[in-house]
């Protein structure tokens, strides 16, 4: 797949992430709901198998983003979700997007144009599952998992927006990992028997698993506005830095200039989001 349809690929699949993420923070309560399951309910469940199932529908697109770009540079066209988080958040639930933060918004889609179409050729992936290398993969993923899990238990004594907020940036960097995965079984042989044979079909499952369950606790404890920009930064970092050990890959200097102005605008967005 060339640069471009890549690109356009990834970017298809922010946007419908995002969509998908803000259907479900609209209708949350239907999440662990014990009250009268009236027209109210049926409205939440639908809104939130919606959303449910555009975020199921975004994995297919990145994929094939993956087979022009490499994990680094989909991680960064990542960043878009920030930006069409804020907007989907003003369509559907009613929150402000200020001339600022759509400046910052525009910024940050050229940031991620100039990272993304400066992606070159999709990289090799390691040649044996024993490669050293790999080991990094699994240290990028239960890292996540178990300060995800330690917060959730300290949730019960310092549950607060603080706490949902880091729950919400562990959430992002076990979804932004599954990129990792996603592009190891690119490499392996196009059977479905070589798929099931393989630990990175269940790794990508087993860290999809852990974000929407680490996210359903932080959108229960903080709003979108302070939750999604922490997902949505570790989206992008995480699956990044693992990147460079698993892939030895690393940006040229334009490209290490777009991802700092990504980092920026996101967290510039975080902190215009909060001031609203």
């Amino acid at each position: 797949m060339g640069v471009a349809p890549a690109f356009a690929a990834a970017l298809a699949a922010s946007a419908i992430l995002s969509l998908g993420m803000v259907l479900q923070k609209r209708n949350v309560l239907f999440v662990g709901f014990k009250g009268t399951r009236d027209a109210a309910f049926r409205r939440a469940r639908r809104g939130w198998l919606a959303g449910f199932t555009l975020v199921n529908l975004a994995p297919p697109f990145n994929y094939l983003a993956l087979l022009g770009l490499p994990a680094n540079v989909v991680a960064g066209v990542s960043g878009s979700n920030v930006a069409f988080a804020a907007l989907f958040s003003a369509l559907l639930l009613g929150e402000k997007i200020g001339r600022r933060e759509l400046v910052l918004s525009l910024v940050l889609f050229g940031a991620i144009a100039v990272a993304g179409l400066r992606g070159g050729a999709a990289s090799a992936t390691p040649d044996s599952a024993a490669d050293p290398e790999l080991l990094f993969a699994w240290l990028f993923i239960l890292v996540p998992i178990v300060l995800a899990a330690s917060a959730a238990i300290l949730r019960k004594r310092w549950r607060g927006p603080a706490l949902a907020a880091f729950i919400g940036a562990l959430s992002g960097a076990m979804g932004g990992f599954m990129l990792i995965p996603l592009k190891l079984l690119g490499g392996a042989e196009p059977r479905i028997a070589a798929w099931l044979g393989a630990p990175w079909l269940w790794l990508y499952l087993a860290a999809g698993i852990a974000s929407f369950a680490f996210v359903q606790l932080a959108y229960k404890d903080g709003e979108m506005k302070r939750v999604a920009p922490a997902f949505y930064g570790l989206q992008v970092l995480w699956p990044a830095l693992a990147s460079l050990f698993v892939f030895s890959q690393s940006f040229d200097p334009l490209q290490w200039v777009a991802f700092a102005v990504i980092g920026a605008c996101v967290a510039l967005i975080a902190g215009e989001k909060r001031r609203a």
